[in-house]
């Protein structure tokens, strides 16, 4: 039973947040951000209860952890816990599967992750991991997002196109509409050029965003979308590239677990590597006048918009986008070590009068923009849950906090919406000086492993017999 029987209004209010929060609070930038902490708090709390109570009825991974801890509701957000799932549960499927090509297998793995009915879905003649990924997005209303699979095993996250679109249309308010002004319903139909130094389309987040900014920002006009690779970001490639760094990284180059078929096609990616450094350089410097006095979105690396805007200012050169434009970085310096006044040339270069700095992350539909502060804000229908890094509890809710973030998303669709990431973040649960009521992280976010210089030694709120018991379910196929 829901720990708010009882109380209608309340649980209307919460089901809103889960079914359409942006809908629910006027498409508006500024009353998202004005919820009060009291009142956020208690709309959370029961839409976390309603959550557990369909989801254990449709998630066969959330029955099976809530059942072996025994929790039927929840008394305090802090209670929900223990029912996050680590981030690597996304790739703990068999790792031959990929190998053998089992993507029927794969699918039976699949179906204890996702509220969805898969259960009629055929895998069969599936003969790559696209192949699988395009056939699900046809056939299903999911658009599963895949990792880079940097440790050697790709991740399948089930992201349904409702939460694509969601994710996507709040970084369209963030971005478009001043915090503190009332919305414009007619600014919201306007199109953007969106300019992204990225892939035309995937499967991970980032080359698959651009099919949805085409939608929201582009108002269905291709003619608007600019990508500096026109082609697809191949899953399996990605995968390739993935277990030959693996087997690299043993000292055993020679013997890389993928299908014979996969393997040959080594040199193509070895070419597409060797390629983009130029080809999104080069795209960038090329667009920049071409949209000169053009409402633009620029969505980069911070790094590479840095190396553009000296050397175009160093050139004589600067872009002319239209007011309202934005230029939205993010990913550190990507191994540049970048000098304290590279915001202001990009600024300067940009025409902008300010870099936006960005947070996300796949498991999550949202899409952090920083406020006038540099501070990061959630909205109102994320629960963070920060847990202490070594005994995996959570942090006192007061305070400035620094732990592990573990976060519940209540608009999440094709998955749970509980997660336990690899990042060291740090809360403010004071108002932040920009008036925004909602919590807030500090602008530096560091992987554990960066800080610590090892592998990431994962604790969860769950106990590790039941983290042990749902995995081992997980994968009994």
């Amino acid at each position: 039973m829901s720990a708010i029987a009882g109380d209608a209004a309340l649980e209307r209010q919460a089901r809103q947040w889960m079914d359409d929060p942006l809908l629910a609070l006027g498409m508006s930038n500024t009353r998202i951000h004005s919820v009060p902490r009291d009142e956020a708090e208690a709309v959370q709390l029961a839409a976390l209860n309603l959550r557990l109570h369909e989801r254990r009825e449709q998630i066969a991974m959330v029955a099976k952890l809530a059942d072996t801890q025994q929790v039927t509701h929840f008394t305090t957000l802090d209670d929900a816990a223990p029912l996050l799932f680590a981030h690597d549960v996304y790739k703990s499927y068999p790792a031959s599967l990929l190998a053998r090509q089992r993507f029927d297998q794969l699918t039976k793995w699949l179906i204890r992750l996702t509220p969805y009915d898969l259960s009629g879905f055929d895998a069969s003649g599936c003969a790559s991991i696209d192949d699988w990924l395009v056939r699900l997005r046809e056939q299903t209303p999911l658009d599963v997002a895949t990792s880079s699979g940097t440790s050697g095993t790709m991740s399948f996250f089930p992201k349904s196109r409702k939460d694509y679109l969601g994710s996507v249309t709040l970084l369209r308010l963030q971005l478009t509409q001043a915090f503190g002004e009332a919305a414009d319903p007619a600014a919201f139909d306007r199109p953007y050029h969106v300019l992204t130094p990225f892939y035309r389309d995937g499967h991970s987040t980032v080359s698959r965003l651009p099919h949805y900014f085409l939608d929201v920002f582009c108002k269905g006009d291709a003619n608007l979308l600019h990508t500096a690779l026109p082609y697809k970001a191949s899953a399996d490639l990605m995968w390739l590239a993935a277990r030959l760094r693996a087997a690299q990284a043993k000292g055993d180059a020679g013997s890389v677990d993928v299908p014979e078929a996969l393997l040959s096609r080594r040199a193509e990616w070895e070419r597409l590597q060797a390629e983009m450094p130029g080809l999104q350089a080069g795209f960038i410097r090329e667009m920049i006048p071409q949209l000169a006095g053009e409402r633009v979105l620029a969505l980069g690396i911070t790094g590479m918009f840095y190396e553009i805007a000296r050397n175009g200012l160093e050139a004589g050169a600067r872009a002319q986008f239209a007011p309202g434009s934005v230029v939205t970085g993010g990913g550190g310096g990507k191994g540049i070590v970048l000098p304290d006044d590279a915001e202001a040339v990009i600024c300067r270069f940009f025409g902008v009068e300010r870099l936006r700095d960005s947070y996300g992350m796949t498991e999550q539909n949202f899409y952090l923009n920083s406020c006038e502060h540099d501070r990061f804000h959630l909205p109102p229908w994320v629960v963070v849950l920060l847990l202490d890094p070594d005994s995996g509890r959570p942090l006192p809710r007061e305070g400035q906090q620094t732990g592990r973030a573990a976060f519940f998303d209540l608009s999440q669709d094709g998955a749970w919406g509980g997660i336990v990431s690899g990042d060291r973040i740090t809360v403010d649960y004071a108002p932040c000086p920009c008036g925004r009521t909602t919590l807030h992280l500090a602008k530096k976010i560091q992987r554990f492993s960066e800080v610590t210089g090892e592998d990431d030694k994962l604790t969860c709120a769950a106990t590790p017999a039941a983290q042990a018991e749902a995995l081992g379910y997980l994968n009994s196929l």
